[in-house]
């Protein structure tokens, strides 16, 4: 795929995140920010504490504003510093109000550490999702199932990603869990937060992230060595020697797993983002040739174990659907 197409191409698509628009206007106006609140001179430390963490967490949600690309995960230039800089100040903040106010206030303190806690876990998978080193890893993908790369380091390339989506997609549940179990008023109250803009900003990168373990689950398993791409190779070598049948039950298991990664594959995309129709669209495109190719393969060596001539018309079959999986990427 041309990453510059495809920048071009989504750049303009967005998603509309209520979150993150409504915190932009409530950072001035945080309620019970005046000095002059008519809590008792004792608490006056509590409180401005309490109110200075929210204004930290919200001013760290602004800074999650790009995340109205989010159709588009590439185009968006994410840094966590200032964020993770502002919930770090939020959480001091926090420690010097639950020292200074007391135990009829600690449920408001409670409320606060957990609307950081989930602007926390949401910058961490901002983090992932973004990260300009996809394009990169699935050129590599492309690369070796097109037959000009490496496949042992495609198929560690992907393992690593993999890894890294399931970590997101695990913290993306924490920050919903928690995200359910906060007080909505209390948040509305304490940050100007409407508790349904905060679920809406999370169910947007729950998207990009289910999106994302599909593409690279389905690449796992098309390139695993024992099942996907390893099993049609070892049938071609079986085919090499003169072992059909051991060819022809390696090359069902090749397309086996490859008419299952294409099957996740086109239901993945139906609810993916935009910005990665053409992520998807390639990696169906290879699953569809690969299992075409594994299946003919397959007919092919069982034709040939029974020595029947069509075996060379499957196994030309299987090596025109093979050679299609270049024109995929294109």
């Amino acid at each position: 795929m041309n990453r510059r197409q495809y920048l071009a191409r989504t750049g303009a698509a967005s998603l509309s995140t209520g979150l993150f628009a409504s915190v932009a206007g409530c950072l001035g106006g945080l309620p019970g920010s005046s000095d002059n609140s008519d809590v008792t001179v004792s608490d006056r430390t509590g409180q401005r504490a309490l109110d200075r963490a929210a204004g930290s967490l919200n001013t760290a949600a602004q800074s999650l504003t790009d995340l109205q690309d989010l159709e588009n995960p590439e185009a968006v230039d994410f840094d966590p510093t200032e964020p993770r800089a502002h919930i770090e100040t939020a959480r001091g903040h926090l420690e010097t109000a639950a020292a200074e106010l007391g135990d009829d206030r600690a449920a408001d303190v409670a409320t606060l550490r957990s609307y950081a806690d989930v602007l926390e876990g949401l910058v961490a998978v901002t983090v992932t999702v973004t990260d300009d080193a996809l394009a990169d890893d699935i050129d590599a993908v492309n690369a070796a199932l097109a037959g000009s790369g490496d496949l042992e380091a495609a198929n560690e390339i992907v393992d690593a990603r993999y890894e890294k989506i399931g970590g997101a997609r695990d913290r993306h549940a924490e920050a919903t869990a928690t995200i359910a179990a906060i007080d909505g008023d209390r948040l509305d109250e304490l940050a100007g937060i409407d508790l349904a803009d905060l679920e809406d900003g999370a169910a947007t990168l729950g998207e990009v992230v289910t999106a994302l373990e599909t593409l690279a689950g389905s690449y796992d398993a098309t390139l695993d060595a024992d099942d996907g791409y390893g099993a049609l190779e070892r049938g071609q070598s079986h085919v090499d020697s003169g072992e059909y049948e051991a060819a022809q039950g390696e090359f069902e298991t090749a397309a086996a797993t490859f008419a299952t990664a294409l099957d996740r594959l086109e239901s993945g995309r139906t609810d993916a983002p935009d910005g990665l129709d053409d992520y998807f669209e390639t990696a169906i495109c290879q699953n569809r040739h690969l299992t075409d190719a594994a299946t003919s393969f397959a007919d092919g060596a069982a034709a040939a174990a029974d020595g029947d001539p069509t075996a060379r018309t499957h196994q030309s079959t299987g090596e025109a659907e093979l050679e299609a999986v270049q024109n995929c990427s294109d």
